[in-house]
């Protein structure tokens, strides 16, 4: 009877802790858009609000990637106010949260009117108002990086000069399946499978533990059988020579994951931004061992 109560009280501990990881909080957020550049209605009221939600989870849970929040200013009243081009680059923050369900009349949205000077402004006031969960995330296990160089361990501050060829490191403990993205000016670029994989490779790429991957070097493209052809990625500025600032995400899992749906630009397989994120917070939510790695790059001027 003692070894029974004793496996019951474990049991009923473990289960407690599992439902207070899945609790469900209360969240809520105001911002204050001001209205610039022609946008419909309907797809500013629609930026509006998840703009907003991402701010209250952001709030309560914290934020994956800080992209884009540095761009809020306040006002006198102490609520968030954005431009629409800040509120686009705030939609598409990843936060360690998820939205579940709306409060009972939110969210709300009203227009006014504000004098500034000898002219007037439109604003877009949206208030949500609802509950959300915390995203459970995977410890990261393996060791990556970008480089630019013949010995990756030398060159891996991810800092690129105009005209180099980036390559990636990759090297996990355990065997698993492997798929790599480079976030660009709000646009997700898929780099990993290759663009000429198919079939059992279509969605993410076995990788063994224990051993050091190069990609996409011409020089190591014996990884995966039967499609010895490597994607080379070159980093060049845009016109005009200013810097640029990516992301990379590199996602593993020890069983295989379905890839989000991309469109085909040029031979390179993309995705929005925001998409993408719907994507890593679902998989996230069915799989605990879905591992995502970021982190940033910059492309700088000869």
């Amino acid at each position: 009877m003692k070894i029974y109560f004793l496996i019951l009280l474990i049991f009923c501990t473990a289960l407690a802790a599992y439902a207070q990881k899945k609790k469900l909080t209360n969240v809520e957020a105001k911002i204050e858009i001001r209205m610039e550049g022609n946008y419909s209605k309907a797809a500013i009221e629609q930026k509006a609000v998840q703009a907003a939600q991402i701010q209250a989870l952001g709030q309560e849970f914290g934020y994956a990637i800080v992209q884009g929040i540095n761009t809020q200013t306040q006002s006198s009243s102490g609520q968030n106010i954005m431009t629409t081009e800040q509120m686009s680059a705030i939609s598409n923050t990843m936060v360690k949260g998820e939205w579940v369900s709306d409060a009972a009349g939110f969210p709300k949205l009203r227009y006014a009117l504000r004098d500034k000077e000898n002219t007037q402004e439109i604003w877009l006031i949206c208030e949500v108002k609802g509950k959300a969960r915390a995203i459970e995330q995977a410890e990261i296990m393996f060791e990556t990086f970008a480089f630019g160089c013949q010995e990756p361990h030398k060159c891996n501050s991810g800092q690129f000069i105009d005209g180099d060829s980036m390559y990636l490191y990759f090297k996990t403990p355990t065997r698993g399946f492997l798929s790599v993205f480079m976030v660009e000016q709000g646009l997700v670029y898929r780099l990993l499978p290759y663009a000429q994989m198919q079939d059992e490779y279509e969605s993410c790429v076995a990788v063994e533990a224990d051993k050091a991957y190069l990609l996409f070097s011409p020089e190591h493209r014996k990884y995966f059988e039967g499609y010895p052809l490597v994607d080379e990625y070159g980093l060049n500025l845009p016109e005009g020579g200013q810097p640029l600032a990516n992301l990379i995400y590199v996602v593993f899992s020890k069983e295989p994951f379905a890839k989000p749906t991309l469109e085909d630009i040029g031979g390179i397989k993309t995705l929005d931004l925001v998409d993408f994120q719907k994507w890593i917070n679902r998989n996230r939510g069915l799989d605990k061992n879905f591992q995502v790695s970021t982190f940033g790059i910059t492309v700088n001027a000869r």
